[in-house]
């Protein structure tokens, strides 16, 4: 069936419109309108299936329209499958390093031995996981100090001293979940406050929103409200916590949300974000499939403040969790 010019066209520059206005709509209404957070936390590469169709036909038909469809396709890639440019290296910091890794264990269902060498072979300095059981143990980790509470712990090779935790309530649930966990690291490279954190996930409005198939309920969406309130709510106090701080302050673990997010922005705007500021590309750090359709998003990150810096970020191999794991260099300041 062959496709006449002007029809052509008005595909082609409709296509143009549609995919920028999602990508607006995603960043100035995610986390407040229901359709932008399905956006925000769903599979955005499928946005870019018509261009499959639509490039081969401007190339047979009318290669004039190969400019449109390449700002299209610029505008998939870059804002909104949100794909990270570092222009410039970091700059040499004269202190000190510290190495972090952060993982969600998927409630400890992961290959133990390859995250016991991913520890080893990289010479970690402190790590963050999420999700832990109580059964679950790392022998590499046996004599480190640890701090553990509800399903999140920090283990260091250097002593800890306790610092404050936050709990907060998950919205429609009444109960109470541990959002962030803290301790001070006398390393001898120089103390910083360590924030381990796992914030609430907006799973559970998402699937209350996406009804069975791929069709959504509107009616619906007031639960996705609250979550995202409560999401928001639990964000701040953590972020508070860590910013309260007068010492050098590294966060790391599960945000539950990508860094397009209108609460990442707002609320972690202020820190520095190692993936942004040292790693090119999408720092994919979450894998999933919602009814066959693969997602992924990049919902865990090391942010720091105070004097601490992000040196080099990198995302680890798979190690059998539905998270990979992240790891950070931090510079610390120089001891006086």
């Amino acid at each position: 069936m062959k496709t006449s010019k002007p029809i052509l066209s008005s595909l082609v520059w409709l296509y143009l419109v549609c995919i920028g206005a999602a990508t607006v709509l995603m960043y100035a209404l995610g986390d407040r309108w229901w359709p932008a957070t399905l956006l925000l936390f769903g599979p955005r590469w499928v946005l870019g299936l018509p261009l499959l169709l639509l490039i081969p036909l401007a190339l047979w038909r009318r290669r004039f329209l190969l400019l449109p469809l390449g700002l299209s396709l610029g505008i998939l890639v870059w804002p909104l499958l949100g794909w990270n440019m570092v222009l410039s290296t970091p700059k040499a910091v004269p202190g000190p390093r510290v190495r972090i890794l952060s993982l969600n264990t998927n409630d400890g269902r992961i290959d133990r031995d390859a995250l016991a060498g991913l520890i080893e072979a990289l010479s970690i300095d402190v790590v963050s996981l999420q999700e832990l059981p109580k059964w679950f143990a790392l022998p590499i980790l046996e004599g480190w100090h640890t701090r553990r509470q509800a399903g999140v712990a920090i283990y260091s090779r250097y002593p800890l001293e306790r610092g404050r935790s936050v709990v907060t309530a998950h919205p429609p649930h009444l109960n109470k979940r541990l959002s962030g966990l803290s301790a001070v690291v006398d390393a001898p490279q120089g103390r910083f406050l360590f924030c381990a954190v796992h914030l609430p996930s907006a799973r559970y409005g998402l699937q209350n929103v996406v009804s069975r198939g791929l069709g959504v309920d509107p009616a619906k969406a007031a639960l996705l409200r609250d979550e995202t309130l409560g999401r928001e709510h639990a964000s701040r106090l953590v972020a508070s916590l860590a910013a309260s701080a007068s010492l050098p302050v590294i966060v790391a673990g599960d945000f539950n949300m990508p860094r397009q997010s209108r609460i990442f922005r707002d609320v972690w705007g202020g820190f520095h974000d190692a993936f942004a500021e040292t790693c090119g590309g999408y720092g994919w750090t979450f894998y999933d499939n919602y009814k066959g359709i693969p997602v992924r998003l990049p919902i865990d990150h090391v942010v720091s403040a105070n004097g601490a810096v992000p040196l080099d970020f990198l995302v680890g191999p798979d190690v059998y969790s539905d998270h990979r794991p992240i790891i950070a260099d931090v510079g610390l300041p120089p001891a006086e």
